[in-house]
């Protein structure tokens, strides 16, 4: 490597180790330790293939919105069974695969034999495929197949497609012996609603994990939501208090994020950041404001009557417009906006189609209560 490239590599600006430490730290709050619970029941089920009695695997369903710690209670669960190498073969005990966008059952195939870095051969039928599952799985010793972005096994305009997949998924329960989990958004509850063509699959399913924000409108709900902003503050490590589990600031943050924690993670790893970066020693509501208004930018170009071209234009200091707009920025409106855009973000959009998740959406929902103290 010469000088040359060797310099410009340590120019390479790095990251806080702050900001990497607060990102790469999981908070073992109740949400995610209940899935990793349930991953690990799961887990316990499984036997070696030598083993004369053996429990019948069975899938797992994950469910939650983005930002809900899908995917951190899978790599977080991962991470404590971490691939090997004996002088025999290597040993995944788990091996993860992320289902591609519209996912066909050959499109599955792939992914499953592409984590184990193998190509399906085109000849190849279900049950050669499944087969060579089987062969892979057992010579590497594994134990669970984790299929993160599970929903896009869900083809709302194709039912018989999901059915195939589900179909396919029945089969590597029965013949390859592996525990399943499947992580994904809320559609991927389609998969076992009752009907013929998914009754095989329910029977084999475990009790659905679903990973709800907690509930802002219950005391409970509020004192987790801000028992976690109280633990994430203390990883910030700043050395003034910030105050984000004090009601004021815990609400703003509830409605900006919609509670959903990994989004709270991403805006309080980007206020850090921003922190560090000018100097200061604490976040407050501004910063917040600020960070909000970069992810939700407003274009609004300046509008003249008629440009003079004859006027002498000098570089004069812009005079601040008093910054973002603040109409719509849950850390910076007032409580009465506050209330309205909560109400407004909360309405579930118009049905598209007959589906059973946009059924459900809307129905037997409580009245919104999203600020009531109560005592608190």
């Amino acid at each position: 490597m010469t000088h040359r490239r060797a310099a410009k590599l340590s120019a390479r600006p790095a990251v806080p180790d702050a900001v990497l430490a607060f990102e790469t730290t999981v908070i073992p709050h109740t949400r995610h330790t209940e899935a990793k619970a349930a991953i690990r029941e799961l887990h316990g089920r499984y036997r070696p293939r030598g083993d004369s009695r053996r429990f019948k695997a069975r899938a797992l369903l994950i469910i939650g919105s983005a930002g809900s710690g899908k995917t951190t209670a899978l790599e977080d669960y991962m991470a404590d069974y971490p691939d090997s190498a004996t002088e025999d073969a290597d040993i995944r005990r788990i091996v993860y695969v992320e289902a591609p966008e519209r996912t066909t059952r050959r499109a599955l195939v792939g992914a499953i034999l592409g984590a184990y870095g193998y190509r399906a051969r085109d000849h190849w039928n279900t049950s050669e495929v499944i087969e060579k599952i089987a062969f892979y799985a057992e010579e590497t010793g594994t134990e669970m197949i984790f299929i993160d972005e599970g929903h896009h096994m869900v083809n709302e305009n194709n039912p018989d497609m999901t059915a195939e997949v589900t179909e396919f998924i029945k089969s590597l329960l029965n013949r390859v012996k592996v525990q399943i989990v499947i992580a994904g958004l809320p559609r991927l509850l389609d998969i076992s609603v009752p009907g013929e063509k998914t009754m095989q699959l329910r029977r084999r399913l475990q009790p659905t994990i679903i990973l709800k924000p907690y509930d802002w409108a219950t005391r409970s709900g509020r004192t987790m939501f801000s028992g976690v902003l109280g633990v994430m503050e203390k990883m910030m490590g700043l050395p003034d208090a910030s105050g984000l589990a004090k009601h004021e600031m815990a609400k703003r943050i509830y409605v900006a994020t919609g509670g959903e924690i990994g989004i709270v993670s991403k805006y309080l790893s980007q206020a850090l950041s921003v922190a560090l970066a000018i100097g200061r020693r604490s976040i407050d509501l501004n910063l917040l404001g600020e960070v909000h208004s970069g992810w939700h930018p407003i274009y609004e170009p300046d509008v003249r009557d008629m440009l003079d071209f004859d006027a002498i234009l000098e570089d004069e200091p812009t005079v601040p417009s008093g910054g973002p707009p603040h109409h719509d920025n849950p850390f910076l409106c007032s409580a009465e906006r506050l209330r309205e855009i909560w109400l407004r973000d909360t309405v579930p959009p118009s049905p598209r189609n007959m589906s059973r998740v946009t059924k459900l959406r809307g129905s037997g929902a409580q009245p919104l209560r999203p600020f009531v103290r109560e005592g608190l």
